[in-house]
């Protein structure tokens, strides 16, 4: 008797040993098996007003756990908004849509084409929604210093050499319906134009917070991404901001300090530049902000920002256009 309890124990243990619970590694049917739409795409919202915190969120269901993609494209403005995922499952928690954009320019009010395809499959489904008013961005603290929906503000000192062109474009803008263009060849000089913005054309709708590290200026940049025959970037664009410090409607360059950043202009199409006011490095210059000033970053004494296209004289075209400039806090804009 007590052989046969030892050798039903010993099949017990054998059998128990062999049923495996905990599943290793992905399903055998998500790895080979036939993608089946479940749940065709549909959408929650197909008349979206995203300026009133409305959001947009898609639904499907799967046979398997795939890559998934889903593109959202702007009919008038080519706007792009990109959402992936990995599961059998689309839903609100992983679709969610608030207006904003993978790749510039902003979405208008208009109508959208949406797909979703998927990764290693053919399969793809398109539906359409209608955006009836657009995502505002910011949260409250920003300021716009100039988005050229009114045209070229006069109060913009600017100049241009006579071989280049700066001028007004209706169309394909970064953000609304026009922008700034600013483009030419100079031979004789690295300067191809520059403008400036006073601050007293923003000032009027609030002030910028005291502490640098909490405000961004933000613009909307446009290049072609011209090569010089040394093939680098052939544009060089560069922001200055200069601040009165002591408040008496002036700037001067002996007392008070001038802040600089510039980058190579080195990509196609639209790009959103964030700087970070605490990031600006002190003019080099000793006669424009190097030497005098009290070397303090002050974002609420700015006097004017100045943007400047540069290039080599020998090296040809250069190009960089410029749409949404505007101050925000505590984040970039686009994180808005």
């Amino acid at each position: 008797m007590k052989n046969y309890k030892i050798i039903f124990a010993y099949i017990f243990l054998l059998f128990t040993s062999c049923n495996k619970y905990d599943i290793e590694g992905p399903y055998l049917n998500d790895l080979y098996g036939d993608l089946e739409i479940v749940e065709a795409l549909d959408i929650n919202n197909n008349n979206v007003s995203f300026s009133n915190n409305e959001n947009v969120f898609f639904t499907a269901k799967f046979s398997k756990i795939v890559d998934w993609r889903i593109v959202i494209s702007g009919l008038n403005s080519n706007a792009k908004k990109i959402i992936t995922g990995k599961s059998n499952e689309i839903n609100q928690s992983n679709s969610l849509w608030n207006g904003d954009i993978t790749k510039l320019p902003f979405f208008e009010e208009e109508n959208c084409n949406v797909t979703l395809s998927f990764d290693n499959h053919d399969d793809s489904i398109s539906t359409s929604l209608n955006i009836l008013s657009k995502k505002k961005y910011g949260n409250g603290n920003e300021l716009i210093v100039s988005d050229f929906e009114n045209g070229f503000n006069p109060n913009f000192t600017n100049f241009f050499q006579t071989t280049c062109l700066k001028k007004i474009e209706l169309g394909n803008a970064g953000e609304g319906n026009q922008y700034l263009v600013q483009e030419g060849i100079c031979d004789w000089d690295w300067l191809i134009g520059y403008v400036d913005y006073p601050a007293q054309n923003w000032f009027s709708q609030g002030t910028l917070n005291a502490n640098p590290e909490n405000i961004y200026f933000n613009i909307m940049i446009k290049g072609d991404s011209t090569l010089s025959p040394t093939n680098e970037a052939n544009s060089l664009f560069k922001i200055e901001f200069y601040e009165d410090e002591n408040s008496d409607g002036y700037y001067d360059a002996s007392v008070e300090d001038r802040y600089d950043y510039e980058m190579d202009i080195d990509w196609n199409g639209w790009k959103m530049i964030s700087i970070r006011y605490s990031n600006l490095i002190l003019a080099g210059d000793p006669n424009g902000g190097g030497v005098g000033g009290n070397k303090i970053r002050e974002p609420n004494k700015i006097f004017k920002v100045r943007t400047l296209l540069l290039a080599n004289p020998v090296s040809g075209f250069a190009k960089a256009d410029v749409d949404y400039l505007i101050w925000s806090e505590g984040t970039p804009i686009l994180d808005q």
